[in-house]
């Protein structure tokens, strides 16, 4: 599986949650089951980690898009390092899938739940997220990498798209009461082999 086949089933995920919870239920739904796969993420990498500093942050990442998927650059600065997005994979399916609104709140999330998880002493801000209707996503984290360091580094702990996929359905089961998972788990199944014909997601993550 791709970024695509990720970002689908986190939209029709939040869809499906919202529209059968209500939307007070369903935001809270969708906030924690997206926190508790973000910090998952953090603590791996944290556990790939030597001294859990920013360096390590950006080596442990856990996935890799196809080339020329996600544009972005980092500014190494002696106290914070930036990152400027100027291309999204996951916005871009969203909107090639009328899918925006439930997107957003990936975007809301995601990256300070693994900031989180990972545990370190710097903290991040995300004042701009494509996601989110601006031009381009900022994530600013209180702490300066070194850039030969993070650069020559091998990125070892790689994880596939099925294992994200996986990850982050199990999650989301996880939050909902056994009435709601079924009704969600059902609708997503449905949805998601319709669009994705050559994928096995479901039959990996037991139905409820």
């Amino acid at each position: 599986m791709e970024i695509r086949h990720h970002a689908y089933l986190y939209a029709i995920l939040c869809r499906n949650i919202l529209e059968l919870a209500g939307e007070e239920k369903g935001e809270e739904l969708i906030r924690s089951f997206t926190r508790n796969y973000g910090i998952a993420r953090g603590r791996r990498m944290r556990d790939h980690s030597v001294s859990g500093d920013m360096n390590d942050f950006f080596i442990a990442g856990e996935w890799k898009g196809k080339q020329g998927e996600n544009l972005s650059s980092l500014s190494y600065e002696k106290d914070r390092t930036i990152s400027i997005v100027t291309k999204c994979a996951w916005y871009d399916t969203w909107k090639d899938y009328g899918l925006l609104k439930e997107g957003s709140h990936y975007c809301r999330y995601i990256d300070k739940a693994i900031c989180e998880g990972y545990g370190s002493d710097f903290s991040l801000a995300v004042p701009e997220a494509i996601g989110l209707g601006d031009e381009n996503c900022t994530f600013i984290w209180s702490a300066s990498a070194d850039q030969i360091r993070v650069e020559e580094a091998k990125r070892e702990h790689i994880l596939p798209f099925d294992f994200h996929c996986e990850e982050l359905l199990k999650c989301a089961m996880a939050v909902l009461e056994e009435d709601l998972k079924k009704a969600v788990y059902d609708r997503c199944k449905a949805q998601f082999e319709e669009e994705f014909t050559e994928t096995d997601l479901f039959e990996s993550v037991c139905a409820p």
